[in-house]
């Protein structure tokens, strides 16, 4: 799946991949039960939390799932909030991961892109360690980098093509010769070629 990251932008498409259905049954399946499109972003930033630990980030997030879990079409976890505490913090994202009820479908906000072999590795913590339905990935290390992310089928990736950051600009929508901004030419590039 790709997506632009811009609100309203037509370039949202599934590249034709019909080895994904796993992941995009579940969702479908999901968003029909409870009518709901709602995708929860778990992101437990400092500020919010009751005790600035690994334990405050999974409380916070525990809460969250318990409030949401009746109207939640999927919940998206930020792998960043939880790395900050190190290992114990690693810890909390699997048991937030784990909170989650079967059946709902699991994002991991973790924007991975590197090199082959370490972008195979952060694809097996987030698919198998995890046990995430999705990630979402950075295509700018090139498609070596993002195949590692695409072997499981029925694993969803979310590619970021053009994010909402301002500094975004900077790269993602320089014009290339052809007069087509990069991050069109980059989806056009993960859909067809990858």
């Amino acid at each position: 799946f790709l997506s632009t990251g811009q609100e309203g932008s037509s370039l949202q498409q599934d590249c034709g991949r019909q080895d994904m259905a796993g992941f995009f049954d579940k969702l479908s399946k999901r968003i029909q039960e409870v009518d709901s499109l709602l995708c929860v972003g778990l992101d437990p930033h400092k500020s919010e939390l009751a005790e600035d630990s690994a334990e405050g980030a999974f409380q916070f997030c525990k809460k969250l799932i318990d409030e949401t879990k009746h109207v939640a079409a999927a919940y998206k976890p930020n792998a960043a909030f939880f790395e900050v505490y190190g290992a114990e913090g690693w810890t909390a994202l699997d048991r937030t991961c784990r909170e989650i009820p079967d059946g709902i479908p699991i994002v991991l906000d973790a924007k991975r892109g590197d090199i082959g072999s370490t972008s195979e590795a952060y694809a097996r913590a987030s698919f198998e360690g995890l046990r995430c339905d999705s990630v979402t990935v950075s295509p700018y290390l090139g498609g070596d980098g993002v195949q590692p992310f695409l072997k499981d089928g029925t694993k969803g990736v979310w590619v970021l093509c053009k994010t909402s950051n301002p500094g975004s600009a900077d790269l993602q929508a320089l014009q290339l010769p052809s007069g087509e901004p990069l991050f069109i030419h980059v989806a056009k590039v993960c859909c067809n070629q990858w």
